[in-house]
């Protein structure tokens, strides 16, 4: 059995409650382990000797324990037995018809098998942290978002982390200094943005964006999300794109130097983050023309004569 399938038996008592069977024919629907009735599964209750003792098959459908005159076929002991069979109606059978495979949500509702419906309804759910319109909003670019999420969470592999782990012992970790300007040993709150390399990209990366009362620090930083994220405003979109970029692009340059030995200057970096944001800008939809004709102004971004947005 491959990987996939195992995972997707490993969740069916969570998958199960939801799919439900909307009676027909009554035909297609397990009486004892379909979910179809608010008793259902009816299993959970009767067991399968007290089935077999009472005339019925562990495989027999919703019709074949409805008689001719539409009622139940339960024995009498059952009803005292079981005495919630006693509120149990009788669905109406419509013979020639199919019984219908249906999904249920969060609310009860049944509605039809979505994808979407289906992952919302299972996932996980935690309280909505103030940062989440910054990492995940329509124009993000996904790679950045993700980089983006990892960093709100404190989760990069920085060396003040690394430290906690004490990971490998033939690291001294108390020499270890951020390989972007060797002045301190890096953490979420040196790299972005009080490293002095860090903190020159960031200096001139802002200035293209409303981004002016952001200084170097972290809480600064965590301050403007808080007040600006929710903002669907397109200055406030491009902030979002351009505190994304610069975060994503000063984790790179950490790493290249760390892993492949390889050096970007500080200007460097700032056009590779000009240019992911002024690309991405180019596929916008302004509702303002006086405000387009102002963002692709700042951005050098010329349109020709078909209105196709292209590098100035």
């Amino acid at each position: 059995m491959t990987w996939g399938w195992r995972k997707i038996l490993s969740i069916r008592h969570i998958i199960r409650p939801h799919i439900w069977s909307s009676i027909r024919s009554g035909i297609q629907t397990n009486v004892w382990s379909d979910m179809w009735c608010s008793l259902s599964p009816i299993s959970a209750f009767i067991s399968p000797r007290a089935i077999a003792n009472a005339g019925f098959s562990l495989q027999s459908s919703v019709a074949d324990v409805i008689d001719h005159n539409g009622h139940w076929k339960w024995p009498q002991a059952w009803l005292d037995l079981y005495p919630v069979l006693i509120t149990l109606s009788v669905p109406n059978l419509v013979s020639g018809t199919v019984d219908r495979l249906e999904w249920k949500d969060l609310n009860g509702k049944l509605c039809d098998f979505q994808s979407a419906q289906v992952w919302n309804t299972i996932r996980s759910r935690e309280n909505q942290v103030m940062w989440s319109n910054m990492v995940w909003f329509a124009q993000c670019i996904p790679r950045h978002s993700f980089h983006l999420w990892l960093l709100f969470r404190n989760k990069l592999k920085t060396q003040d982390r690394l430290t906690v782990w004490e990971a490998g012992s033939l690291t001294n970790l108390n020499l270890m200094a951020c390989p972007l300007c060797y002045a301190d040993r890096e953490s979420r709150e040196h790299l972005f943005f009080r490293c002095s390399f860090a903190d020159q990209v960031w200096n001139n990366v802002k200035t293209f964006g409303q981004l002016g009362s952001v200084d170097n620090s972290w809480d600064s930083l965590v301050i403007w999300v808080d007040q600006n994220s929710s903002s669907k405003k397109a200055d406030h979109v491009i902030c979002k794109l351009l505190i994304a970029a610069s975060s994503y692009y000063i984790w790179q340059e950490r790493n290249n130097r760390i892993f492949k030995n390889q050096k970007r200057t500080v200007d460097q970096v700032i056009e590779v983050i000009k240019n992911s944001v002024r690309f991405r800008l180019m596929g916008f939809r302004f509702r303002l023309v006086s405000t387009k004709k102002r963002i692709f102004k700042l951005w050098k971004i010329e349109e020709n004569e078909d209105n196709v947005a292209r590098p100035g």
